[in-house]
This record gives structure tokens, sequence and C-alpha cells, in this order.
């Protein structure tokens, strides 16, 4: 039996060799500085002074005809179908049904703290 086990652990032995053993010295990490080139970058197409004007006049165009178009019956259905809720309402079930239900579970684990705490 002390044969088998005999290499059974053998490489903590082999950890700890690799452990000892001299680390070589790790060299000083250095910044190798890009030299400057002479070359200049070449500059992109000048624009012109009433390009911002005639982008938003294409959008403003765009959007106009995009708006002009009626949506398809079956977006509206599809969207309506969505959604399940609207995103604010005045119904105050929610709420009442949220505070009722916390109202239960507060009960329910007061009586089960105070079953455990008089059962010891």
């Amino acid at each position: 039996m002390a044969q088998q086990d005999a290499g059974h652990d053998e490489w903590v032995n082999a950890w700890a060799e690799i452990q000892a053993a001299p680390k070589p010295k790790a060299e000083p990490f250095a910044f190798a500085l890009i030299p400057p080139t002479d070359a200049q970058p070449t500059p992109a197409a000048p624009i012109s002074p009433d390009q911002l004007m005639r982008d938003i006049a294409e959008i403003e165009r765009v959007r106009d005809a995009l708006a002009a178009h009626p949506l398809p019956v079956f977006a509206k259905v599809r969207t309506q179908a969505l959604t399940l809720v609207p995103a604010r309402t005045t119904d105050p079930v929610p709420v009442v049904i949220g505070g009722v239900l916390a109202l239960v579970m507060l009960t329910v684990f007061g009586a089960a703290a105070a079953m455990t705490k008089l059962a010891r």
C-alpha cells in the first residue's frame, strides 16, 4: 500500500521546486516615443458655410414626407397588442392590491417569526 501512495502527492514536491527556483529579473518597461513625421495629414474636403442649413432642410423634408404617409392598419393593431397596460394609469387598483399583499405577507411572516420564537 505504501508503494502506491508514494506518487500520490508528488505534485506538491514539484510545485515546491518550481517555487524555489530563481526567477529571472524583469526588465523595466520603457516607453517608445514615436518620432514626428514631416508629412502633414491631408485635409478633408472643405465644408461649405451653408452645409448645416442644407442638412437641416433635407432632414425636415424627409420628416414631413414620413409624417404624411398614414400608418398601416396592422402596425397599429400590433402596437396595441404588445401594450398590456398604459404607461401612466390613474387606476388605484394596482396600488390597493399591492398594499393588501404587503399587509398579508407582513402578518404571515410576523406570525411565523413569533411561532419560531415561542417554539424554543
